[in-house]
């Protein structure tokens, strides 16, 4: 299903942002004509008119008059309107770093007078931000905002249009089950408060998921019942979109008269409403179908109108981008006309250092030199003096390397204590509770004792080998450590591995790098031993405004079942990962299913470092 459906619904619901642009007109000629007669009808004309205003620079020029205004009485509702319509405004003009500046002081207002209600629509609208530039997860962060914001705001109908968003964005990054969940609590919140598009297209967007993981009796089922919602409302666009879901659908179980059907009715629609996408999707549809049939004459007309179609959608997004990338350069040439300001005023602070330091340097050459003029017996004592210095720093030197040469063995020597204590100590005692366990007598008192020290040494043992094997953050630094682990893996052959870091300049403490690389390497680890995957994606990301690391780790393996997280309970299992996450205030989700694979989302609140070369 289209994005841009789900937007629709959402504008749908905040009916607040329509451009009813006839509304508008009458509001300015309010203004004009001067007929506002104090601050509190002027604040409402202003907040009306912002929303009303169907054009981005309008928007702007009454967003920035309600905020002025806004900001004089210390109206802080106003406040977060004006900065809530300019982050759409700048939105709709392409001007992406404004929107999110104008949308984060909106949100960070709302935070502070705790009003959920602006939490909600702010967030939704960072998230909507964020998928204008296809940035999916990011965009998923802040929807789940907006949805903790609409729970406790109590309004049904953003919450359940916010839940159909936030399923497509789960849909579009594959993690299955959690669409499912938010799409089967959406329906009856539709259901209740009547409003039939929402219920149609959460059906529609679901049975996209049954397909997905090959339910093909679920989604043909509910893709038809969409449809049939769909009719009385007049959406020719989302039952176009449904009927070409349904020619696939039809299409690769060999359905090939329910497969023409449907895709032609798609094209019927599209064309009626002037809907490329749809007509190029099901016209390349159609052309390998007749083509497989051997009906040559139709594969060749359906696939002329599949290039057809296809080129008018890449100029026009062509002609976007080249849009999107003079913007670009307007900005990137600012930030280098600052970047050249601040290397001249650098520069001219470096030759005043220079010229301090050369004057510095003459003044004590002239008394060095002033001194040896007036006395040879200093000199002769200052030679003696600055030899017993050089003994005593070379003394010094070899002091140090001895040292650093004992450090380095101390960690070595911890290292391989920590490999012994594990791989001979661990294997032995295994091999006792083995043979205890073998036992005629495993009932007595005396074997009970036994195998409990037994399995107490296994821990204490377990628990001394990881503790000596701490560091790897505290040498090479979080981010190197987990590109070289993944690099290992990925030398090492049948597996694809990928790694992606946005960490910026954040350094978090040695204590919390221990923390995430330990997570990430058993996250590996059960990936290796159980998912028998092909693929592995890891991820780290640091959001700045909640002090958050976000790891994610992915795999197309066969799954498993999340009952057994919870019955985990030795060595650092996936029960024990939860326990640790949540003793350090995070949060953990599992998405696994047989066809997909296994995704893996922790955030965890550590605040970074300060950077000490700005201080």
């Amino acid at each position: 299903m289209k994005k841009i459906l789900l937007i629709f619904l959402m504008l749908f619901a905040f009916r607040s942002y329509g451009q009813d642009q006839s509304r508008a007109d009458s509001l300015k000629l309010l203004l004009s004509e001067d007929k506002v007669i104090n601050d509190s009808i002027r604040l409402l004309t202003l907040s009306e008119l912002v929303r009303a205003s169907s054009a981005p620079e309008d928007k702007l020029l009454y967003a920035d008059m309600l905020l002025e205004l806004a900001g004089k009485t210390n109206e802080r509702d106003y406040i977060i309107t004006a900065y809530l319509s300019k982050g759409v405004a700048y939105r709709l003009k392409g001007k992406l770093k404004e929107s999110f500046e104008s949308l984060f002081a909106g949100a960070q207002l709302a935070i502070d007078i705790q009003n959920h209600a602006y939490k909600e629509k702010v967030f939704l609208e960072i998230a909507n931000t964020y998928t204008s530039n296809d940035d999916i997860r990011n965009a998923l962060v802040y929807e789940k905002k907006a949805i903790k914001a609409g729970r406790l705001h109590g309004g049904k109908q953003p919450l359940a249009i916010n839940l159909l968003n936030t399923g497509y964005s789960y849909y579009t990054l594959n993690y299955l089950d959690s669409a499912l969940l938010l799409y089967n609590e959406a329906e009856p919140i539709f259901e209740e408060i009547g409003l039939a598009i929402g219920k149609a297209y959460t059906i529609g967007n679901r049975a996209l998921v049954f397909w997905k993981q090959g339910d093909y009796e679920t989604a043909e089922k509910d893709l038809l019942e969409a449809i049939e919602l769909l009719k009385p409302l007049g959406d020719q666009y989302g039952m176009s979109d449904y009927h070409n879901q349904l020619g696939s659908i039809y299409l690769e179980q060999d359905k090939i008269k329910e497969t023409i059907w449907h895709t032609e009715k798609a094209i019927q629609m599209g064309e009626a409403l002037g809907l490329k996408e749809q007509i190029r999707d099901a016209s390349l549809l159609l052309s390998d179908l007749y083509k497989r049939q051997n009906e040559y004459q139709k594969a060749l007309s359906y696939q002329t109108q599949y290039l057809a179609y296809k080129d008018s959608i890449e100029n026009t997004e062509q002609t976007k981008k080249m849009a999107d990338m003079r913007t670009e350069f307007e900005v990137n040439l600012r930030e280098k006309e600052i970047d050249l300001l601040e290397e001249r005023e650098a520069l001219q602070w470096t030759y005043i250092a220079i010229a301090v330091a050369l004057l510095i340097l003459a003044i004590v050459l002239l008394l060095y030199f002033r001194q040896r003029f007036l006395t040879t017996q200093l000199k002769a004592s200052a030679d003696r003096k600055q030899q017993n210095d050089r003994i005593k720093d070379l003394l010094g030197s070899q002091e140090t390397k001895a040292l650093q040469a004992m450090v380095k063995g101390q960690d070595k020597e911890r290292r391989k204590l920590a490999q012994d204590l594990h791989n001979h100590f661990g294997s032995l005692l295994a091999t006792l509770k083995v043979n205890l366990n073998g036992m005629d007598d495993v009932k007595s008192e005396r074997h009970k004792t036994m195998t409990t020290l037994v399995d107490q040494a296994c821990t204490d043992i377990r628990d001394m080998s990881h503790s000596l094997n701490m560091g790897i953050s505290e040498n090479f630094g979080l981010v190197p450590a987990l590109k070289e682990l993944t690099g290992h893996l990925q030398q090492s052959g049948g597996l694809k591995v990928e790694f992606a870091a946005a960490m910026g300049d954040h350094q978090l403490n040695s204590e919390n790098e221990i923390i995430i690389y330990r997570i990430v390497q058993e996250l590996v680890s059960n990936v290796l031993k159980h998912a028998e995957a092909t693929k592995l994606s890891v991820s780290l990301t640091y959001f700045e405004e909640e002090s958050l690391v976000n790891i994610i780790v992915q795999d197309n393996g066969k799954g498993f079942d999340e009952n057994l997280v919870e019955k985990e309970s030795d060595g650092m299992g996936l029960g024990s990962l939860r326990e640790m996450v949540e003793r350090f205030e995070g949060d953990i989700t599992f998405d696994t299913n047989r066809q997909s694979g296994t995704t893996v989302n922790i955030d965890l609140p550590f605040a970074t470092q300060p950077d000490l070369t700005e201080l």
